[in-house]
């Protein structure tokens, strides 16, 4: 069972990336909440975001850097997503939209149950 899940991860790295985000942002929503912070699902998927653009910038920058670039180089054409490869956006772009619809349902069911955000009221 976990030998399959292990190779269903490794064989599908955005899947499992969207998969472990939900998983992140619904965590960190509700530490933040318990924290009172304000907007703890925004804030959540903030920083699930932030975490996985940073996971795959710093892996193509480490890339572009074996390919011969000077360290500046590499470091703004990972920055700005220039030579980024078609996995490397995906493995960003699935837990990001990930972790933001998973904020949407969140605020949705906390508007539904009377405890909403005053805007949603």
């Amino acid at each position: 069972m976990l030998g399959t899940l292990v190779a269903f991860m490794v064989a599908n790295p955005a899947t499992s990336h969207a998969l472990t985000a939900i998983l992140e942002t619904v965590g960190m929503a509700a530490a933040l909440t318990l924290l009172r912070a304000p907007r703890p699902e925004g804030t959540a998927a903030l920083l699930v975001s932030t975490y996985y653009y940073g996971r795959e910038a710093g892996q193509r920058e480490h890339d572009i850097k074996h390919m011969g670039w000077d360290a500046v180089q590499a470091h703004l054409g990972a920055e700005f997503l220039y030579g980024w490869s078609l996995p490397n956006l995906e493995q960003w772009v699935a837990p990001t939209c990930a972790a933001w619809a998973i904020a949407g349902a969140i605020v949705w069911l906390r508007a539904r149950m009377g405890r909403g955000v005053g805007v949603l009221r």
